[in-house]
C-alpha cells in the first residue's frame, strides 16, 4: 500500500504511538494498563491508525455517518452474495 503524499510533519500528526498523557487520564488509563498486559498488540496498532479517518467522521453528522455505514453494510452484503454465488 502506497502511503499518502504528504510531508512528515503531517503523517506524524496522522500516525503515531498514544500520547504519554493518555496512560495518566483517569479513564482510559487503567483501561490502557489493562490492554498493555492482555492484549499488548493492541497497544502497538495505534500507532497505525489513520486518525484523518476519525477526524473526517468526525466532521459529518450522525446522519451522515449512518447513512455511510448503511451504504458499506449494502456493499459488504454484495460481496458476500457474489462470494457465495461464485463458489455453487
Amino acid at each position: 500500500m502506497a502511503l499518502p503524499s504528504v510531508d512528515a510533519e503531517t503523517l506524524a500528526a496522522y500516525f503515531h504511538p498514544l500520547l504519554p498523557e493518555t496512560w495518566d487520564d483517569p479513564v482510559l488509563g487503567p483501561v490502557l494498563r489493562r490492554l498493555q498486559e492482555t492484549a499488548p498488540l493492541v497497544i502497538g496498532a495505534v500507532a497505525d491508525v489513520d486518525r484523518s479517518l476519525i477526524f473526517a467522521a468526525l466532521e459529518m453528522t450522525p446522519e451522515q455517518r449512518f447513512a455511510q455505514s448503511m451504504h458499506m453494510a449494502a456493499f459488504i452484503e454484495e460481496m458476500r452474495k457474489g462470494l457465495e454465488s461464485g463458489r455453487r
